[in-house]
């Protein structure tokens, strides 16, 4: 039986971080332990320098996430100090991803419902097979949906679509998803590890001080009032980097860059 320590599985490598969802026997429903230490892990990762991409996946092939196990409410969430401790923990493993320095990737199959549809928005981009089911399903189990949580919704689909997947509680196909908006693209189930990997890999050998201060950049462009001040810091500290240099030398001399992130 695989222990509470081993349903959170961390490695690494070459700049690729992966984590992944380790519970294939309950479709990766996360209890609030897993919660605990997925926002550990994330934070752990987020402090290593040599990692410039991470995939986030679940174990098997029936799902990413099923989001939270139901059937631990009653011991965990039945209270309304239970549920305000339990909602503190699940928030700071979202905050954690939202704010990973280095870009995220979602590795989709089967189920991507509820909180395991919020793991994979949270990520950068989402990669689906085409045979993954998308779903918020509050609604069947009476369960409050926060203003958060529409708002992360809502940066990914209109209103309209975001009010059928929430008054539904239905589950949607990935072909859905890509049409509205809520998932970056989806492949053929037997191309999807191979997919994730070479995107990984591809971004994994950009400049990583570019790329960081893209991701920074982005979150401040949609803002009412984006920092622009920060923003111009960040790219000038790309034009003064080293790696600016080796960019600009490996072009010349037709060859790949090695960029060490200085």
């Amino acid at each position: 039986m695989t222990e509470e320590t081993d349903l959170i599985v961390t490695t690494k490598d070459q700049g690729v971080a992966h984590i992944l969802i380790n519970r294939a026997e309950k479709r990766n429903a996360m209890t609030l332990g897993m919660w605990r230490q997925l926002a550990d892990s994330l934070e752990n990762l987020s402090a290593q320098s040599d990692v410039r991409v991470l995939i986030v996946a679940g174990a098997g092939d029936r799902s990413f996430c099923a989001g939270n196990d139901i059937k631990e409410y009653a011991t965990v969430r039945a209270s309304p100090e239970q549920r305000q401790i339990y909602d503190a923990v699940t928030t700071k493993a979202y905050v954690a991803l939202r704010e990973f320095p280095r870009p995220t990737i979602a590795s989709i199959r089967g189920f991507c419902v509820g909180g395991g549809l919020e793991l994979a928005l949270l990520c950068d981009l989402q990669i689906a097979s085409t045979d993954a089911e998308f779903g918020v399903t509050p609604a069947k189990l009476g369960i409050g949906y926060k203003l958060e949580d529409i708002e992360l919704l809502l940066a990914h689909v209109t209103p309209k679509h975001a009010k059928e997947l929430l008054f539904t509680a239905a589950r949607f196909p990935a072909a859905d998803a890509v049409r509205w908006g809520l998932i970056s693209r989806s492949v053929e189930g037997n191309e999807l590890e191979h997919h994730v990997d070479g995107l990984a890999g591809r971004i994994a050998a950009n400049a990583p001080m570019t790329i960081s201060a893209i991701k920074k950049c982005l979150v401040e462009v949609v803002k009412t009032e984006p920092n622009r001040e920060l923003c111009a810091k960040l790219v000038a500290a790309c034009d003064a980097s080293e790696d600016r240099l080796e960019g600009q030398s490996a072009f010349s001399e037709k060859r790949d860059p090695t960029f060490r992130g200085v």
